[in-house]
């Protein structure tokens, strides 16, 4: 029954979006707000350092890139990063065999890069 609850839980919440943080930087920075924290589809032209990776995913139907992408920024905001380099979306499809039907399994995951810009 327990089991059962913490999945409903995720599925009601979209909370069940998984990160991995690989921190690059051991600087102790102060954490933000993540409305602060760029959102780029690519590197800026201006000077920066990386602090981090984040590598974030779900496999729940109800989670989107959004989904994934809000709770990247979220870690950025901890690390007290400035912005987050976002890499494309990737999608991996997988069929489960269940007793009499076959189910579609979607399984997302982004990959993004902590950033601080270089004051000097």
């Amino acid at each position: 029954m327990r089991i059962s609850f913490v999945a409903g839980s995720c599925l009601l919440l979209a909370a069940c979006v998984s990160t991995s943080v690989q921190q690059v930087d051991t600087t102790a920075r102060a954490p933000r707000s993540p409305e602060s924290v760029e959102v780029l589809e690519e590197a800026p032209s201006q000077a920066y350092t990386v602090i981090a990776t984040i590598e974030a995913g779900s496999d729940l139907v109800f989670d989107s890139f959004d989904d994934i992408r809000e709770k990247m920024v979220v870690q950025a905001a901890e690390l007290g990063g400035d912005a987050l380099i976002v890499g494309p979306d990737s999608t991996e499809t997988r069929f489960i065999l269940t007793g009499t039907a076959m189910i579609q399994s979607d399984s997302r995951r982004l990959l993004g890069q902590v950033i601080v810009y270089d004051r000097g």
